[in-house]
C-alpha cells in the first residue's frame, strides 16, 4: 500500500513531543500524518498522550492561523483554538517538516458538524420537519455555511498546501452522534433517526420548490411519520427494508422519495465548489462510510470532483469488507485513490491479527490505509499496523 496514514489531534503532538511522534507514526509503517484541523467538542480518553489522559478539545474549532483579510464579509466565521496560540500551529510544524524530508501531511478538516457556530447561527442549521433546529450540524444548503466551508478549504489548502485534505462532514448529518448527553427514551429506531435528520430548513426546501419537488408534502410526511413513531407505546418499524434498499424504502410516498433523491444536490455541488479553489497537487479526499446515502452522499455523483474517497469500515463486517470496497472502486475507476479507514479500538478492531485480516480484505482494491488514531489508543497498538501492512507485503 503506498498511502497509509495515521490520524492525529494536534494536541498530542504537542504533548507526546512533534519528533516523537512522527517517529511513532513511521515505525508503524506509515507514509503520512492525517492532522484534525478543523474540530468539534468531545470528551477524549487518551491513553497515548502522556500528559493529557483525559481531555475536552475546544468546541468547533480550527487548529490552524486563520487570515482575517480572508475572511472579510463573511456572515460565519472560523475561531481559532487557544493552544494553536500556546502551543503552535502544527499544520505549519509538520508542511515544514515535510519539505525537508518528512511525513507527508493529510489536513483532515470536519466541515458541517460545529456547535459552537450552530449556537451563533441558528439560521444556518438543519432544522427537522418539526421546525426544530439540529444545532450541531449547519445546513449544505445554507449560502452562509457552504461559504464558510469553502473558505476554510481554500484557506487551509493555499496556505499550508497539505499533500491532501480529507474532508469530514459536508453532507446532512444525522440525528444521532451529533451532541453530547444525547437523551432518547422511545427509542428510536434506525427509520425514526433518518427522519429527524431530513433537513426542513428554508434553504432546502426553497431549494427543493424550485427543482420542482413538493417539499411541502415531504415535510409533512415526514413530520406525520415521526408524530405516530411518538405515539407509540412502542418502537414499531415501518421501514424494516431501510437498511438494504435506503431512500427507495419511501418509493411508495412520492413527494417525500423526490425530496430525498433531490439531497444529494446541494452536497454535490459543495464539494465541486472545494474542488475550485484547491490548488493541484493538493489532493481533495472525501471521508466516507456506509450508509451515507442516508445523509445526501451520491458517490457517483461526486467522484468527477474528488481525487479519492476514504471509506471507512469501522463496524463493518469483515465478510462485507471485500465487497464494499470491490464496489466503491468500481464507482472510483482506476485512476483515483481509495483508502480503507479502520479503527484501533478494541473490540471493534479485536488484535493485531483481525486489523491484518481487516485490511487483506481490502486487496486489490484499496491503494493505502487510514488507522484512527494517534492519541486515543495505546501506544502498543500503533504496532498493529506495522503487522498489518508487513503482512501485506508478505501475501
Amino acid at each position: 500500500m503506498t498511502d497509509t496514514s495515521i490520524w492525529a489531534y494536534p494536541w498530542d503532538l504537542h504533548d507526546i513531543g512533534l519528533q516523537a511522534a512522527c517517529h511513532r507514526i513511521a515505525a508503524a509503517g506509515c507514509s503520512m500524518i492525517s492532522l484534525a484541523t478543523s474540530y468539534h467538542a468531545g470528551r477524549f480518553l487518551q491513553p497515548g498522550n502522556p500528559r493529557r489522559r483525559v481531555y475536552f478539545p475546544q468546541d468547533g474549532t480550527v487548529y490552524y492561523r486563520p487570515d482575517p483579510a480572508r475572511w472579510h464579509g463573511a456572515e460565519i466565521k472560523p475561531l481559532q483554538a487557544d493552544i494553536v496560540a500556546t502551543e503552535g500551529d502544527m499544520l505549519a510544524a509538520l508542511t515544514t517538516r515535510r519539505d525537508q524530508g518528512g511525513l507527508k501531511v493529510a489536513a483532515w478538516t470536519v466541515c458541517l458538524h460545529n456547535t459552537r457556530l450552530g449556537m451563533l447561527h441558528p439560521a444556518h442549521v438543519t432544522r427537522t420537519a418539526h421546525g426544530d433546529p439540529n444545532f450541531y450540524a449547519l445546513c449544505p444548503s445554507s449560502p452562509a455555511a457552504r461559504d464558510y466551508v469553502t473558505r476554510l478549504v481554500a484557506e487551509i489548502a493555499q496556505t499550508y498546501a497539505p499533500d491532501r485534505i480529507e474532508v469530514e462532514s459536508p453532507d446532512f448529518m444525522g440525528f444521532s452522534h451529533g451532541f453530547h448527553h444525547e437523551k432518547d427514551g422511545l427509542p428510536t429506531l434506525p427509520e425514526d433517526d433518518f427522519l429527524l435528520g431530513v433537513c426542513y430548513c428554508p434553504y432546502c426546501t426553497a431549494a427543493a420548490r424550485a427543482a420542482g419537488i413538493d417539499a411541502e408534502d415531504a415535510r409533512r410526511t415526514t413530520a406525520a411519520l415521526l408524530d405516530a413513531a411518538f405515539a407509540r407505546e412502542l418502537p414499531q418499524a415501518q421501514f424494516s427494508d431501510l437498511a438494504s434498499v435506503g431512500i427507495a424504502a419511501f418509493a411508495h410516498l412520492p413527494a417525500l422519495h423526490a425530496y430525498l433523491l433531490w439531497r444529494s444536490t446541494p452536497v454535490t455541488s459543495l464539494i465541486a465548489d472545494l474542488r475550485r479553489v484547491i490548488p493541484k497537487p493538493t489532493e481533495l479526499m472525501l471521508i466516507d462510510a456506509e450508509g451515507t446515502a442516508a445523509t445526501g452522499i451520491d458517490l457517483s455523483a461526486l467522484v468527477p470532483h474528488l481525487d479519492g474517497i476514504v471509506h471507512c469500515a469501522y463496524h463493518t463486517s469483515l465478510s462485507r469488507i471485500g465487497p464494499l470496497f470491490r464496489q466503491t472502486r468500481a464507482l472510483l475507476g482506476p485512476s483515483k485513490s481509495l483508502i480503507a479507514g479502520f479503527q484501533l479500538f478494541h473490540p471493534a478492531t479485536r488484535d493485531r491479527a483481525d486489523l491484518a485480516r481487516r485490511l487483506a480484505a481490502t486487496r486489490p482494491h484499496a491503494d493505502g490505509g487510514n488507522f484512527y488514531c494517534l492519541g486515543l489508543v495505546p501506544s502498543a497498538r500503533l504496532d498493529w499496523i506495522r503487522t498489518a501492512l508487513a503482512a501485506l507485503t508478505q501475501a
